[in-house]
């Protein structure tokens, strides 16, 4: 994703949410050729992108991909947020900046809990109304690992974007 005039928070929350519906396949066991053959009104520039990121986690690994595409989204939301500030709350536009927002606080704890943060510091730092998502994502990580976590924030984005959270 590269953030310029053209990006706006939709473009980036969709091309993320895409992103981790492949990392999520290959997750699951899909391969690529399976993914090219199967993925509903697939584009060859959408073919490229799925070939990229199979081969991104054949290079790096799954976590290490998932991890580069919440990256990757927080930094295209904040180059929409440095160009335009913050959208009108109650616009379209408003849900995708708050989706993108949510989203880089379950990704900042994630990293929290994988690098061995203490769960009590990194509850000081969340608002008190955001402090069961620390407990849920530190005690997703202790119990069903890093990929788990992944595929779970993934899914949080997903509900997010369509209007379900």
């Amino acid at each position: 994703m590269k953030t310029g005039t053209k990006q706006s928070f939709e473009t980036c929350g969709l091309i993320t949410s895409e992103y981790v519906t492949v990392l999520q396949l290959l997750k699951q066991g899909f391969t690529e050729k399976q993914l090219l053959a199967s993925l509903p009104g697939l584009t060859d520039s959408g073919a490229e992108r799925v070939e990229a990121l199979v081969d991104a986690v054949n290079k790096k690994g799954l976590t290490e991909t998932f991890s580069a595409v919440n990256s990757e989204y927080a930094r295209c939301s904040q180059g929409v947020y440095d160009l335009r500030g913050a959208p009108d709350p109650v616009s379209r536009e408003g849900h995708f900046y708050f989706c993108a927002g949510e989203n880089k606080l379950r990704y900042e704890i994630l990293m929290a809990a994988s690098l061995q943060a203490p769960e009590d510091e990194v509850l000081t730092q969340v608002p008190r109304q955001r402090q069961r998502i620390v407990q849920a994502i530190f005690d997703l990580y202790r119990d069903d690992g890093l990929p788990a976590a992944f595929d779970a924030i993934g899914d949080e984005l997903k509900y997010c974007l369509n209007g379900e959270s």
